[in-house]
């Protein structure tokens, strides 16, 4: 028998609310019971940093710059589709594998998603190389163990935070260059994925006013901040 799913077919926001949004999923992850995948977009032209990197080593650009509450490097919000996965801590995914194949796990699934537009892709199996600054790091110039590559080149790459609430896992896909990519297909066939390799069936879901307002209180208090976004 499958489990279930909640989808949140979600949609734009800024930089600050996106991260927000995700904290407040994980952090109330044990109550709501069960796994979200939540598909979202941005509001604009955004930079999202890891959370152990330097804002002094993000190049000049436009648009907000927010930190996230995962690891990994620097990400351009331009030409990137995004998805999160929040599993609560007893979930077999969580606690029935080592956090690295956690990784392998998930990012099959977007693998068999994009199978379905036409696109083979590989899990990468180097780990990033000690040489590498992980500071400054751009996310899609540095794979590591189990992103996907195509052709060698990296196209989808992710990132985890694991709290005593669940786990938050934070992923981007590059659409840049990519004909058979879109927002909306991509919308279509993750979900698909994802019931392939998890075995799971998806319910809809919408964000209630309690989850609207922590966000809200996240995004206003942590992420809008200089104190967080600067902090190293």
């Amino acid at each position: 028998m499958s489990e279930v799913w909640d989808l949140w077919q979600d949609g734009a926001h800024s930089a600050y609310d996106n991260m927000a949004i995700d904290e407040a999923l994980m952090l109330t992850a044990e109550k709501r019971g069960r796994p979200i995948l939540r598909l979202y977009e941005w509001h604009a032209h955004s930079v999202s940093i890891g959370y152990v990197q330097k804002m002094s080593k993000v190049p000049e650009c436009k648009g907000l710059v927010v930190r996230r509450p995962t690891g990994g490097g620097i990400v351009y919000h331009q030409h990137h589709f995004t998805y999160t996965v929040v599993l609560p801590n007893d979930h077999w995914v969580v606690k029935d594998t080592k956090p690295v194949e956690s990784y392998a796990w998930l990012n099959r699934a977007i693998q068999s998603s994009l199978k379905l537009l036409e696109m083979k892709s590989q899990l990468a199996q180097e780990e990033i190389p000690k040489s590498v600054d992980r500071a400054g790091m751009v996310c899609f110039v540095t794979p590591t163990k189990y992103d996907l590559l195509a052709d060698s080149r990296k196209i989808a790459g992710s990132a985890q935070r694991r709290a005593k609430e669940g786990m938050l896992h934070q992923g981007s896909i590059e659409m840049e260059g990519i004909l058979e990519f879109s927002a909306e297909k991509m919308r279509k066939v993750l979900p698909l994925g994802f019931a392939e390799v998890l075995k799971c069936d998806f319910a809809p879901f919408e964000a209630d006013d309690e989850l609207n307002s922590l966000a809200k209180n996240i995004s206003d208090v942590k992420y809008s901040t200089s104190e967080w976004n600067c902090k190293r």
